[in-house]
């Protein structure tokens, strides 16, 4: 197929139109393409974050209740010693 002058003429002008639009696509498929990323990523930044929190809330947990008792451990030890420090009296009848 052959293309004449004035054929020639109206092509040019829509080849770079065309080629516009083709870009503007490609451009606008990848943008959307990298928010999308970028959305996911902090989605996931954010999941991992909230599991550590939770995992060392729960260890804080933990070690107020092992102070805690470790505390009332002390507590009856220093009992016990009290009592053995004490003099004692013996009494026979």
């Amino acid at each position: 197929m052959s293309i004449k002058p004035i054929d020639f003429q109206m092509v040019l002008p829509k080849t770079t139109e065309v080629s516009k639009i083709y870009n503007d696509d490609v451009n606008k498929n990848q943008a959307i393409q990298q928010q999308q990323q970028t959305a996911s990523q902090t989605k996931i930044d954010n999941k991992l974050k909230q599991v550590v929190n939770r995992e060392n809330v729960q260890n804080g947990r933990v070690m107020e209740k092992q102070e805690k008792g470790n505390s009332r451990q002390n507590e009856k030890k220093k009992k016990r010693q009290d009592k053995e420090d004490r003099p004692t009296i013996d009494i026979r009848v």
